[in-house]
């Protein structure tokens, strides 16, 4: 039993090294690309709409973006490529392998799929292609948060909610209401959430170790080690994207990880939790929801511009300090999850 545990660590360590010398290798690729096409950051239309925000980006105008490819992609080739080569050297590859039915068939193919959508709205609206409202994507992520929930409902038979090792049955249509709104929850915050150097990736990193480590307790190797994958993708990232970032990932990045978030906590029985390892996405959402709801009502703001993190950038606090202190918060959010996810499951 302690052998297989070692070994799996191993695993998971292996296929986190591998994954962060891909995104490393990549890394200059997607320079190249981005640079060869203007693949940049660009002054935001109907910068009246929100002129606080639009004059503290200025100064990012330039810097490439579409990056988060680079997130998502090395975890997808990494799979599809230890899946091949486990079938020509079946010992060390075989081993290596993490793409499982049970446990990451879904993640993988929803990294892939909000990566993909998330790369064509971004080419979109860079190239203003057409003009989706956010009533449009919203509407999007609505239909494949629908998808996802079929698969929970239709082929893993899931009319329950999880939380940890009591499970609590709710009905197909209670669930079904449950998942779309854990599911537009995750990626609209992660997507506010994305808009100081490093946030994002940083606390993304927070919230899928603590995942990986809920996967692993619970002895889904496997997932454990497709958390591993984008940890080091991660990893990799934050080095380049931490304030003053060479560039940013725009929604392929936020939509694809925000999705393997969910998915990841549906899955580790830890959705419950969500509210506590991503404090930081729920405070950032509440501050545009309070801001809109403060205007529309009581005609001012309650915030000088929202999300949050524009209001202490025109406080005067530097991108790093707002980007540290909130790693700090998430970090105390993840620590008190993982108290509570311990103490149920063991007692």
């Amino acid at each position: 039993m302690a052998n297989d545990t070692f070994l799996n660590l191993v695993k998971i360590f292996t296929v986190s090294w591998l994954s962060g010398l891909v995104t490393l290798l990549l890394v200059p690729l997607y320079l190249k690309i981005a640079l060869r096409f203007d693949l940049t950051d660009r002054p935001k239309l109907n910068s009246s709409q929100t002129p606080i925000a639009n004059q503290l980006s200025q100064s990012k105008v330039g810097t490439p973006t579409m990056a988060g490819v680079i997130l998502w992609f090395p975890t997808v080739i990494l799979a599809l490529l230890l899946l091949g080569l486990k079938n020509f050297y079946p010992g060390p590859f075989d081993f290596l392998n993490f793409v499982d039915r049970r446990e990451t068939y879904l993640p993988l193919a929803g990294i892939f799929l909000g990566g993909l959508f998330g790369l064509i709205d971004d080419l979109l609206r860079h190239f203003n292609l057409i003009g989706l409202r956010r009533r449009d994507n919203f509407l999007i992520y609505l239909t494949i948060g629908g998808l996802f929930a079929w698969w929970f409902i239709a082929k893993l038979n899931f009319n329950f909610i999880d939380f940890v090792d009591q499970r609590f049955y709710v009905g197909t249509f209670f669930f079904l209401l449950y998942f779309l709104f854990i599911f537009l929850a995750t990626v609209l915050s992660a997507d506010i959430t994305d808009g100081v150097d490093g946030l994002f990736a940083g606390l993304s990193f927070l919230i899928i170790l603590i995942l990986s480590v809920f996967a692993f307790m619970n002895g889904d190797y496997n997932l454990a080690t497709f958390g591993g994958s984008l940890l080091g993708s991660l990893l990799v990232y934050l080095w380049f994207n931490f304030p003053p970032a060479r560039f940013f990932d725009g929604n392929t990045g936020s939509f694809s990880v925000g999705i393997a978030i969910v998915l990841m906590s549906f899955f580790t029985q830890a959705s419950l939790l969500l509210p506590l390892l991503a404090i930081v996405f729920v405070i950032e959402a509440m501050s545009v929801l309070l801001q809109v709801f403060s205007k529309k009502f009581f005609g001012k703001k309650i915030f000088l511009s929202a999300p949050i993190h524009y209001h202490f950038r025109y406080l005067g606090i530097t991108e790093a300090g707002i980007t540290f202190r909130f790693w700090l918060i998430n970090f105390l959010g993840c620590t008190l999850a993982l108290l509570i996810y311990f103490l149920l499951k063991f007692g």
